[in-house]
């Protein structure tokens, strides 16, 4: 008898845009490629998402529709997929988000769930944390009525041991990368001043695009301007307003870039930037290691577990002054300092996050269930 899984998900990267839509694509594909499992995905697209050769079974349903009341539309959309899942009395139930949420009393023995960010639970404002409560109930409902709850590790543990009863629920298993190049390994040339910082994110507040715009100020008025390249590569909210009032003569806006030109932005620089807010286990971060970047980044949600002082600088989140100073203290090291750190960032990478290591974590959990 083959193993069945229902992966359901509120979309598949590229159709949908978003961290935890890319991550159901690869994690899909790479359970595909390295399991016999019997695998069924249900999303929202019209189209065929997966290469035919993988063997994965498609059910499209009506998608989310985002003009509406999003909560209501998520119950909506969980009730579709209950209607599916519940033909399936044999099946071992994945569910990203909020993807099955109405009746999952009724899955309970089978189901796990995946939160990712925990968004919610991270309000930066009284005013965010008091619109979260809605759905912190609903999260906190899915909990009580899951198998198991994945956390991608750090302080994501920590928030969900604060609101989950049975504390044996929980468990870690972080984001992933393909498999970097071995030849990342291998010494590069030096690369002349200015250092090539990147980030790559959208423009929003909760992603930290403020911090790093006071903190290149503060390197220019300490004379360091010269010394950094800022590319900046991403849309979002506050991309007009950061580009129309923050003009500095080292910074490039690059908008937003395809996975090719990415490609090029990694190879080309020198330092990953990223002081965000409030993050799952973010893929930007773990991509840039994985092309062997040095990384600075703020200490939220589970980037504590890619980043130490090995490869690069954890700062606290929301601090100008720390972000200024990693920087400093960067441009300082000599090159083969900063080589070693890129080489440690993939160094972890390849011990742990690669999607052949996490798809097998994945099937030992629906080993436990089944």
């Amino acid at each position: 008898m083959s193993k069945k899984v229902i992966f359901c998900t509120d979309g598949i990267f590229p159709y949908t845009i978003g961290g935890m839509q890319r991550h159901s694509r690869l994690l899909i594909e790479a359970l595909a490629k390295t399991s016999s499992l019997e695998l069924i995905v249900i999303h929202p697209h019209k189209e065929i998402v997966f290469d035919k050769t993988l063997g994965i079974r498609e059910i499209s349903i009506n998608e989310i529709d985002v003009k509406k009341n999003y909560l209501l539309e998520c119950y909506k959309y969980s009730k579709r997929i209950f209607s599916i899942v519940k033909e399936h009395p044999d099946a071992v139930i994945y569910s990203q988000g909020l993807s099955v949420w109405y009746k999952c009393s009724q899955l309970r023995d089978r189901l796990i769930v995946n939160p990712h960010g925990l968004e919610p639970y991270q309000g930066l404002t009284k005013k965010d944390y008091l619109m979260g409560a809605p759905f912190r109930l609903i999260f906190n409902y899915i909990f009580s009525n899951s198998r198991f709850i994945i956390s991608l590790g750090g302080k994501l543990t920590d928030i969900l041991k604060s609101n989950v009863n049975d504390k044996s629920k929980i468990v870690t298993i972080p984001n992933a990368v393909s498999a970097p190049d071995a030849t990342l390994l291998k010494s590069k040339a030096e690369k002349p001043v200015p250092i090539q910082a990147l980030f790559v994110s959208r423009f929003a507040h909760n992603k930290g695009i403020g911090v790093l715009m006071d903190a290149i100020a503060k390197l220019s008025n300490k004379g360091y301007e010269d010394s950094f390249r800022f590319k900046l590569a991403g849309k979002g909210p506050l991309y007009e307003y950061y580009t129309s009032n923050y003009k500095f003569n080292n910074v490039d806006y690059l908008g937003f870039v395809d996975d090719t030109e990415l490609e090029h932005l990694y190879a080309d620089s020198d330092v990953f930037v990223f002081p965000t807010l409030f993050e799952g286990m973010p893929t930007v971060v773990l991509e840039a290691m994985a092309k062997g970047l040095p990384i600075i980044v703020s200490d939220t949600g589970a980037t504590a577990e890619l980043v130490d002082k090995t490869n690069g600088y954890l700062i606290p989140k929301n601090d100008v002054d720390a972000l200024t100073k990693a920087l400093t203290n960067f441009s300082n090291l000599s090159y083969p300092q900063r080589e070693a750190l890129g080489v440690h960032s993939v160094v972890k990478v390849k011990a742990n996050f690669t999607w052949v290591k996490v798809a097998k974590k994945h099937i030992q959990l629906f080993d436990s269930v089944m």
